[in-house]
């Protein structure tokens, strides 16, 4: 019997006998059979796989696809290789590197790895678009003001000491202008004249020598009348010698021509009298005097000097 050089299979020898060479077929055919074995199943698409170094010693495998034989990558990737299974991934992106990065719809948030999406960059547009430009105001202390609905302009900025008045007749409704004063008038007189007057009569005191009279509010030659020109309340002070009052004395402040105070009443000779009491004035036609009654029955009576006799005011607020 014969046999074949890489596989051994049985083959008839050139001198066997006809009758006999369905029993080498068999024979042929079954060691065929045998070594071929492990070449039998698979399924679509799979492919033979060596297992070892025995000859005729295969498997079915699954193939890998293509002809790839290493896989190289560079940052944001990371994995890769030359072996085995190759997996590939992408890195967190950060301020500092480059990667995946999550999309982010706020127009608040303070994130470093988000990042923003078309709408939440249309919010943030529209609102820019609706803030007030810094280019509007072009110096140092202008401000900012509505002139409509949904409408500003700047005010340009005033001069030292003006404050900011409202003002209806402006396109603004505002303008810068001069404060309003903080105080007002204020005088001080006195009389350094002996004077007579009638006995039982209510006579103007003529007090005629001015300390001051900040706003020429006070008349010292012939009214004797102090008219404030701002409306506000004032203290008033005023004070008297009447001397040989004999039987009633009396000191009055007078507003427009009537009593409004009385000062000291005695039915003692030679009386001082010093008062005084806070009033309002309208600031134009309100004015005040000084009055003297001495109640002697017949004769003169006298008002000394030395600034016993006086008249002051002082604003106080309005």
């Amino acid at each position: 019997m014969h046999s074949t050089t890489n596989f051994g299979w049985t083959t008839p020898a050139d001198t066997d006998y006809v009758k006999d060479g369905a029993s080498a077929i068999r024979t042929l055919a079954g060691g065929i059979d045998t070594s071929m074995a492990q070449l039998k199943g698979g399924t679509t698409g799979q492919v033979l796989s060596k297992t070892n170094g025995t000859d005729m010693s295969f498997t079915w495998v699954t193939p890998q696809v293509g002809d790839i034989t290493s896989v190289g990558v560079t940052s944001p990737l990371t994995g890769g290789g030359t072996t085995g299974d190759v997996t590939i991934a992408i890195q967190d992106g950060t301020t500092a590197q480059k990667g995946a990065v999550q999309l982010e719809d706020s127009t608040s948030s303070t994130s470093t790895t988000k990042a923003a999406t078309p709408n939440s960059v249309k919010s943030a547009y529209d609102l820019a678009n609706g803030a007030i430009a810094k280019s509007l105001v072009d110096a140092k202390g202008d401000i900012i003001a509505a002139t409509a609905d949904n409408t500003v302009a700047r005010v340009a900025v005033g001069t030292d000491g003006q404050v900011l008045t409202a003002d209806s007749a402006s396109s603004a409704g505002v303008k810068w202008a001069t404060a309003s004063s903080s105080s007002g008038p204020t005088f001080s007189a006195y009389s350094d004249t002996q004077r007579t007057i009638t006995s039982t009569t209510w006579t103007k005191v003529g007090i005629e020598v001015e300390d001051w009279d900040s706003d020429s509010c006070y008349n010292n030659s012939s009214t004797y009348r102090f008219t404030p020109n701002k409306a506000g309340y004032y203290q008033i002070n005023y004070g008297c010698v009447i001397e040989a009052g004999g039987t009633l004395a009396q000191v009055a402040l007078y507003k427009n021509g009537s009593n409004y105070h009385f000062g000291f009443r005695s039915t003692t000779l030679n009386v001082w009298s010093s008062n005084g009491t806070l009033v309002y004035a309208n600031g134009s036609t309100d004015y005040f005097e000084v009055y003297a009654y001495p109640g002697t029955s017949t004769g003169t009576t006298n008002w000394g000097s030395d600034r016993k006799t006086f008249f002051q005011a002082v604003w106080v607020r309005s």
